[in-house]
């Protein structure tokens, strides 16, 4: 098994090092990181792919996880550094419907649980329930976990006042995302489905009118390009200077004259070969009127 393991690993990194080949300037690894002051806090679930979601390139922003997207010491361990060493400017929080974190019984998790494991968190058994929920967290509604998780960022902005702090929930089923404005509604439980599906349909709608104007955006995009590729490719007809024989031959001596008293001053002068076109003077035929005044006598 864990050979299995290891052949999926390493294939799946020659079919990275392909796309890094096809697409070197996606996969840089020249740049500064992150390529965005942006820190995201989400769950460990692994539906939860922020590059995806958001159409993010691997180095654009930081990404911090743990089972069911919580506020803890160690996240606020990671974030001070991402604060203070890669000046991060804002943090979202991102949580998502249908958590596993909503679905833990506590009651059969400790049956499960090593004795060892139970004997650090207390030697009380009396309090034992308690202590595990104090550790793994557990919670009922994943959209008043979020706005918990915010109030608790928000408690602890005496380290970084700059710092903006965000609150989103994404919906595994359907790929939308929803802002602190969309999800508050959605805590009232008597109306949660008819207000999901009005927001679901505002989305939609939002959605369309966006990719209907990026449409229309890239056509004309491309149509300035074609027309200045036309343009580029019109090249102008040479003017034409009428020039008698006489003129040519007296500029070609001159040049002549010019490019050997160059030369005797000591510069090595290539002089390029000129092809002089052949000019064709029509023949002109002049008339000259009669005077028709009679001479005096």
């Amino acid at each position: 098994m864990l050979e299995d393991i290891d052949k999926l690993l390493i294939e799946g990194n020659f079919q990275f090092q392909s796309k890094i080949n096809k697409n070197p300037e996606v996969y840089s690894f020249d740049q500064r990181i992150p390529k965005y002051p942006l820190l995201f806090l989400t769950c460990m679930d692994p539906r939860i792919d922020v590059h995806q979601i958001f159409q993010f390139n691997p180095g654009d922003v930081f990404i911090l996880r743990n089972a069911g997207n919580i506020y803890t010491t160690d996240i606020m361990r990671s974030i001070l550094i991402a604060i203070y060493k890669y000046n991060i400017k804002y943090i979202v929080i991102l949580g998502h419907l249908d958590c596993g974190m909503t679905k833990i019984d506590l009651k059969r998790l400790r049956e499960r649980l090593p004795n060892q494991f139970l004997k650090r968190l207390t030697i009380n058994y009396s309090d034992l329930l308690s202590k595990l929920y104090e550790f793994f967290k557990p919670f009922e509604n994943e959209i008043s976990n979020v706005i918990m998780q915010l109030n608790n960022l928000q408690e602890t902005k005496a380290f970084f006042p700059e710092v903006e702090i965000i609150g989103m929930l994404y919906d595994t089923q359907t790929g939308w995302i929803f802002t602190q404005e969309d999800f508050r509604d959605l805590l009232i439980k008597e109306n949660h489905y008819k207000i999901y599906e009005r927001l679901l349909m505002e989305k939609k709608q939002r959605c369309s009118k966006f990719l209907e104007e990026r449409k229309s955006y890239q056509v004309s995009n491309e149509r300035a390009d074609e027309n200045l590729y036309i343009d580029l490719k019109i090249q102008k007809e040479p003017e034409i200077l009428e020039m008698d024989e006489e003129s040519i031959n007296i500029n070609i001596t001159n040049d002549l004259q010019n490019s050997n008293n160059l030369n005797s001053s000591g510069f090595q002068i290539k002089m390029p070969k000129i092809r002089i076109p052949k000019i064709i003077i029509p023949q002109l035929k002049i008339h000259i009127p009669r005077n028709t005044k009679k001479k005096d006598d």
